[in-house]
């Protein structure tokens, strides 16, 4: 999917966004600004937005000589979800039957994903279980659920792209459910190659356990999202021999979307109207979709 030109402003926002995390002062911080403009202003516009942050996040690196400017925050988030797991468990547990588990723990991995990750030191319990059960009684925008539910029965071998930190709690949940309910699979969790945003690296995979779950795999891809050009070749054999693959997130739609594969699920929200276009749903609308 090619870079849309009102991408440009949520890339700035970033870049102010870590410019007061980082409690810059102001003639550095516009310094990083105009480097992160000139890079956008020639760059190549066939690739993905994900490809043109990983570009971005090129001159971070260079700026704070650690690529993981979002570490600590990242941190944060990943506790804050271990400490809810056993109410998740819990609520999980509480579901009618196998189907309402597998569905309930769907929706916590994308509520999951929900979490507003600004720098904040509160993580709200009760808004995160609000939106919860408001997503449970009410209907997606898009919803597969069920075709992908019954594609797993089937399923050995499944790969499930990460997005996130924080929600990597709730996607080790929902993995685990799978498993549970259909033991013959052998599931793969991807992460990405290097530090971008507040994706999720091996740092928040094996801070969460993970490794518990799944088969670790990084796609080796400085991209925030699935640029399948950019990835090494031990992912692209897994993504090539998958059964089924989900896809979490909007990072991850965008730089694979539109791809030939029909065992391929899309799972996020979307968040913005450039996505929420492309869905034809209207903004922060829920989707579980088959390719």
């Amino acid at each position: 999917m090619e870079f849309i030109l009102s991408c440009s402003a949520c890339i700035t926002k970033q870049i102010a966004q870590i410019a007061e995390i980082k409690n810059l002062e102001k003639n550095k911080a516009h310094e990083i600004m105009r480097k992160v403009l000139n890079q956008l202003a020639n760059a190549d516009y066939s690739l993905s937005t994900p490809q043109l942050m990983g570009n971005v996040w090129d001159i971070l690196e260079k700026e704070f000589v650690e690529r993981d400017v979002y570490k600590e925050i990242k941190y944060f988030y990943n506790k804050a979800l271990q400490q809810q797991e056993n109410l998740i468990c819990e609520n999980i547990n509480s579901q009618k039957d196998n189907y309402e588990r597998f569905r309930q723990s769907l929706i916590f991995a994308i509520c999951g994903n929900l979490i507003d990750l600004a720098a904040t030191d509160v993580f709200d319990t009760k808004a995160f279980f609000d939106t919860v059960i408001k997503i449970s009684t009410e209907s997606f925008a898009i919803d597969e659920t069920l075709s992908l539910y019954n594609s797993l029965k089937s399923c050995k071998t499944l790969l499930y792209l990460g997005d996130n930190c924080g929600e990597i709690v709730t996607d080790k949940i929902f993995i685990q459910e799978i498993k549970r309910q259909f033991p013959q699979i052998h599931c793969y969790y991807a992460v990405r190659g290097f530090a971008i945003l507040n994706d999720v690296t091996m740092f928040d995979a094996d801070m969460v356990n993970m490794h518990e779950a799944a088969t670790v795999v990084s796609n080796e891809s400085k991209a925030a999202g699935t640029v399948l050009d950019d990835v090494c070749d031990e992912f692209k054999t897994i993504f090539n021999n998958a059964d089924v693959i989900i896809s979490k997130g909007q990072g991850n739609f965008e730089s694979l979307h539109p791809i030939n594969k029909e065992n391929l699920f899309f799972l996020l929200m979307a968040k913005c109207s450039v996505i929420a276009k492309i869905f034809n749903v209207l903004p922060k609308s829920i989707i579980c979709m088959k390719n």
